[in-house]
């Protein structure tokens, strides 16, 4: 309980940082150039995010919140399949560079992946590899979080050493995007394991359900 309360308060930080700047029209993204439908997307892809955050705050304590794991779970699903493909869309016409594109696209290519593979896992009654597809997607939603940390240590990091600062700009905002979400993903998949797995051929139709 401890540990989903930190996490909780993590995402609950976060939200309170990204939130009100778009509730006011705001943006935190350069717009110059962008057609009209790009901060709308940006909008949505943002906020869907940030109930599929507090969704999977459910999921991931499904132990004390065990009877609302399948709503919780399909709000996920539905926010999440949008998301990830506004990542795809919005991310592919970021003002940060084409490294930062190429990542976003990725990001947002694999969190539709492996979502739609713990759908398909779950309809299958597999509830030992739906967990694992749906916390890799979690890893990577979560991602955001750890980008926001790892910005100013990289940029840091780099002005520290000497980079020339012209360079400090296109390498930092490079290094940030891979790195957020390939250290979530990572730490995720070191987890898993790590974690002994177990057996669980097929489920009873009651196992099936309470972790849909």
């Amino acid at each position: 309980m401890k540990k989903l309360l930190v996490g909780s308060l993590i995402v609950a930080a976060f939200l309170a940082y990204a939130l009100p700047v778009y509730l006011t029209g705001g943006s935190r993204v350069p717009l110059d150039g962008q057609p009209s439908w790009y901060y709308p997307l940006l909008v949505g892809h943002i906020m869907l995010g940030a109930i599929a955050m507090l969704a999977g705050l459910v999921q991931l304590g499904r132990r004390w919140f065990a009877r609302y794991h399948r709503i919780a779970g399909r709000i996920y699903v539905a926010c999440a399949v949008p998301v990830g493909l506004a990542s795809i869309t919005v991310g592919a016409m970021t003002p940060f560079g084409p490294a930062n594109a190429v990542s976003n696209v990725t990001l947002g290519a694999l969190m539709l992946l492996f979502t739609v593979l713990g759908v398909r896992s779950i309809l299958a009654r597999d509830v030992t590899h739906h967990r694992r597809w749906m916390l890799r997607s979690a890893a990577l939603m979560y991602s955001v979080i750890i980008n926001r940390v790892l910005a100013p240590i990289i940029f840091l990091t780099l002005d520290g050493l000497g980079v020339e600062p012209h360079v400090v700009d296109g390498l930092g905002v490079a290094l940030t995007a891979w790195l957020s979400w390939l250290i979530a993903l990572g730490v995720c998949e070191w987890w898993l394991r790590r974690t002994p797995r177990r057996e669980t051929g097929t489920r009873s139709g009651r196992t099936a359900v309470a972790a849909a």
